[in-house]
């Protein structure tokens, strides 16, 4: 059953100038230090942080909340699988709010192509 579902897209250019206008700062508020250590080594380190951080908003967005529930960015993680397909992992407040809807999987897909990098998410639950 689908519980929710999300979606965001962000244009990379734009994310190259947060970071060269926020660097550390945002980076520290929005990755895990595993991410922000895969960043370092990806090909293309800002269309990895676009995709990302697109990952992280529309899995934010399948929970149909506002940022009063008490949720932090770092607290979804985008890992990868043995194929390299992405593994969300949900800890703190969004692990909770996962528990009380029912969420049995959180299904994520990336893309970046040019200048936009894109994320669609789901969550799963019951039967």
């Amino acid at each position: 059953m689908t519980i929710g579902i999300g979606v965001d897209i962000i244009a990379i250019s734009r994310m190259r100038d947060t970071l060269e206008t926020s660097g550390k700062v945002f980076m520290d508020k929005v990755f895990t230090p595993w991410e922000q250590q895969r960043a370092e080594t990806h090909p293309d380190t800002v269309a990895y942080v676009a995709m990302t951080f697109a990952a992280k908003e529309a899995i934010f967005k399948t929970f149909g909340i506002g940022w009063h529930f008490g949720v932090q960015m770092t607290e979804i993680e985008v890992k990868e699988g043995e194929y390299g397909e992405p593994i969300p992992v949900l800890t703190g407040r969004f692990a909770e709010l996962a528990a009380e809807r029912g969420v049995s999987r959180v299904l994520l897909s990336l893309s970046y192509d040019g200048d936009y990098a894109v994320a669609v998410a789901a969550l799963s639950g019951g039967q």
